[in-house]
């Protein structure tokens, strides 16, 4: 992936490398409402509200504590947000999956902002546990494979698998670990030949269900170890996304790849926004979790 980057990057170098030009980047910028709120129907709805900052400005973005927020559920009023200080706002009602919702903002004499979103279903998720041997450092310990049967509906959905490990008692969460199947996605793979399958997949396990929609997508997930006081793995987290909230967690890994790579420069990720009139992310989700 990083050659073809540098390959990439390369060809455009040699094509505009005999005319120069010099660009001068507009940093006076009105700035605009920049919203962040992800629906999900095991939580209350909460939302922050700040205002965008010049490009040439890398500092904590000013929070905005005077904003009306209100969101729809189709075309009935769901609720009134109440300001919690520091930007936050909080409806104290959980979302429902299936249901359409539309936020609207407004805060003194910027322009309104609103967005709309779809809150998916929970992932329906069967398995079983198979142990395949023990572990190489305590024979005493089982390792086992999770066999996963995710139940796809009919229509587009978008999963990301994560999943959140205890050591010594302070938990830790993040990216699941690599999965060698045709539901893949592997818009961020990386080769490395000292790994199970030759590959990991940078911050995140996203699988698609196209090509395979209302069907069984069977996977296995492997080599979990058995719990112990010290360590073990909590829980598997299967997240449904809608197509906002997936095209936002997507943009943000490639945005992450890019500022890791071994490149010298590179050129910034437009993060993924559907905020009419302004900046951010309203989007949703529902989680199924898989406890271990």
């Amino acid at each position: 992936m990083k050659k073809k980057s540098f390959l990439i990057i390369l060809g455009f170098w040699i094509l505009f490398s005999s005319c120069e030009e010099e660009v001068t980047l507009d940093f006076d910028n009105e700035p605009k409402l920049c919203l962040n709120c992800i629906l999900n129907p095991d939580s209350v709805v909460s939302a922050k509200l700040t205002l965008s900052h010049r490009l040439d400005n890398s500092g904590k973005f000013e929070t905005v504590d005077n904003g009306n927020l209100t969101l729809y559920e189709g075309n009935e009023l769901f609720g009134i947000f109440e300001p919690q200080g520091n930007g936050r706002y909080l409806i104290n009602k959980r979302p429902v999956e299936g249901k359409t919702y539309k936020i609207i903002a407004e805060a003194g004499s910027y322009n309104t902002i609103s967005a709309t979103t779809i809150l998916p279903d929970f992932p329906v998720v069967e398995y079983s546990k198979e142990i395949i041997g023990h572990a190489s450092y305590d024979s005493t310990l089982d390792v086992y494979n999770l066999n996963v049967q995710l139940k796809d509906k009919p229509g587009k959905d978008n999963y990301w698998i994560y999943e959140n490990n205890v050591v010594s008692g302070v938990k830790y969460g993040g990216g699941g670990r690599e999965i060698n199947t045709l539901f893949i996605d592997d818009f961020n793979k990386e080769i490395d030949t000292e790994v199970k399958y030759g590959f990991t997949l940078f911050l995140g396990v996203r699988l698609s269900d196209e090509g395979y929609d209302g069907q069984s997508m069977d996977f296995v997930i492997s080599d979990f170890i058995e719990a112990t006081e010290y360590r073990y793995t909590e829980a598997v987290h299967f997240l449904n996304a809608d197509e906002h909230y997936d095209k936002y967690i997507k943009t943000s890994i490639l945005n992450r790849i890019k500022e890791t790579s071994d490149l010298p420069f590179f050129e910034p990720v437009q993060m993924y926004s559907n905020i009419q009139n302004g900046y951010g992310i309203f989007g949703s989700c529902a989680i199924t979790s898989v406890k271990l």
